[in-house]
Formats: C-alpha cells, sequence, structure tokens
C-alpha cells in the first residue's frame, strides 16, 4: 500500500505543476497535501499498521477537501475540478484501506 501512496503522492505533484503552470497561480495547499501523502506512504512503510495509513489518508482527504472549498474562490476550473478528482480519490483509498483492515 506504500507503494501506491507514493506513486499517488507523485501523480499529486505532477498535477500541482499542471495547475501552476495552466493558472498561474501557486497553490499551497495542493503542495501541502503531495508532501503529506509522501510522508504517509513512508510512515506506513516504517510501521507497517493499517490504523495509521487510515488516520493519514483522513487528514488528506480533510486538507484536500479544505482545498475544494477555497478553490472555490478562484475564478479557475482547473483547481476546482483537480480538488473534486483528489477528494473521489482520496475517499476511494479510503474505503481500501478499510477493506484490507477487515
Amino acid at each position: 500500500m506504500h507503494r501506491a501512496l507514493a506513486t499517488a503522492a507523485m501523480f499529486k505533484l505532477f498535477v500541482s505543476l499542471v495547475v501552476f503552470f495552466t493558472t498561474q497561480r501557486f497553490d499551497p495547499v495542493l503542495l501541502v497535501s503531495c508532501i503529506l501523502m509522501a510522508i504517509s506512504a513512508l510512515l506506513i512503510r516504517m510501521i507497517q499498521e493499517g490504523e495509521v495509513g487510515f488516520v493519514l489518508v483522513g487528514l488528506i482527504l480533510l486538507i484536500d477537501s479544505i482545498g475544494l472549498l477555497l478553490s472555490f474562490t478562484t475564478l479557475s476550473i482547473i483547481p476546482v475540478v483537480s480538488y473534486m478528482f483528489f477528494v473521489i480519490w482520496d475517499t476511494q483509498i479510503l474505503m481500501i484501506f478499510r477493506q484490507i483492515q477487515t
């Protein structure tokens, strides 16, 4: 699971760079989400506990939800769509963690 989170962190970083270059706006919430997901992948690799991953991905979901709410203040549709995608994606990761724990 740590490999999947590391891949997701790299994908989020790539999307944040695409959003930055298309909108010419730096999005610190998306960058924090990328960094937290990469740190979560490392922690899950070291600790190897499913509950820790569930809590960390829940925190990432909260950060992405805050980013979604903040992105509605911009006049660009690209950050809104990217945050919607990430909220759905984080929810799916939480569902996968839940299935692994049971």
